[in-house]
């Protein structure tokens, strides 16, 4: 009777062990995924706290875990790119795209390195790629009105650049980028509004603040240009666009006092542009001639 006890017990543990067998590899699973989940984290950590050779580490150490990690390997891939290593950039998110052929975070970063290096065509194919798959997609709209641009071809690079516009109305931006092209154009009146809305979004973005500056200026409205440039001087005191563009316009109103005859005026408007630009050659030649 003991004998076939211990029998029956045996079975019974085999059984058991059987039973627990998708138990244990369950565990070992979720385990192993929760600590990828956590090198992923970490690896996000530092590259928030701009630590990038930590953060590469982490993302590394996750994909050895889990090779197929769509997640990370973005996230090196990014880091890469920061780092100006493209190769590796672009080899990592290429297998993201042979992961998943519609990943479309992947195919938009190829297509920057495509613009990195300068061909345009496969950018175009990518970002075009990422429209097929997500017609909303404002960022593939955008990089393709920046290859019209680009190349110049305005009208195209206007109705993508709307398409963007239309597709994330909240991206400074794309805003930016549109009012450009129309600019281009001279199409001032919409070019003006999408400065605006630029700098309602970003209202230290100083390349639309200068843009707006030149609306000004080429109107005659001189007065309303200085005020925009020295908005933008207030910002960022080394942008020397700004400085150029403002004694630009100090020494047009000198000019225009001067044809006048009123040369006390003119000097004064001189010496305003020799205060932004001391090395400004015209207001040192004037000053100069009717010092007395």
């Amino acid at each position: 009777m003991k004998k076939q006890a211990n029998i029956k017990y045996k079975k019974t543990l085999i059984i058991l062990f059987v039973l627990m067998i998708p138990f244990f590899f369950h565990t070992t699973s979720y385990a192993n995924q929760n600590s990828v989940n956590t090198l992923v984290f970490e690896g996000c950590d530092f590259h928030y706290k701009g630590d990038l050779t930590q953060a590469i580490d982490k993302f590394h150490a996750a994909l050895k875990l889990d090779p197929d990690n769509q997640y990370a390997l973005n996230q090196a891939g990014i880091i890469y790119t920061k780092k100006k290593e493209y190769k590796k950039a672009f080899n990592t998110f290429l297998k993201v795209s042979k992961i998943d052929e519609k990943n479309t975070y992947a195919l938009l970063w190829l297509g920057i390195i495509y613009l990195v290096n300068e061909d345009m065509n496969n950018a175009y194919n990518k970002f075009n790629k990422i429209i097929s798959i997500d017609p909303s997609n404002a960022d593939a709209y955008y990089f393709i009105g920046s290859i019209y641009n680009f190349r110049h071809n305005t009208a195209m690079a206007i109705k993508y650049l709307k398409k963007a516009r239309d597709a994330d109305s909240l991206e400074a931006d794309t805003h930016f980028r549109l009012a450009k092209a129309f600019h281009n154009v001279d199409m001032t009146a919409n070019a003006m509004l999408e400065y605006q809305k630029t700098l309602a979004i970003n209202k230290n973005y100083t390349k639309a603040i200068n843009q707006v500056g030149w609306i000004y200026y080429n109107q005659n409205n001189i007065d309303k240009a200085i005020i925009q440039w020295k908005k933008t001087l207030k910002i960022n005191n080394r942008d020397r666009n700004a400085v150029l563009n403002i004694a630009k316009a100090y020494n047009k109103l000198a000019f225009q006092e001067f044809k006048k005859n009123h040369i006390n005026n003119a000097k004064k408007y001189w010496s305003k542009t020799l205060k932004i630009n001391p090395g400004n050659k015209a207001a040192k030649y004037y000053l100069k001639k009717y010092k007395k």
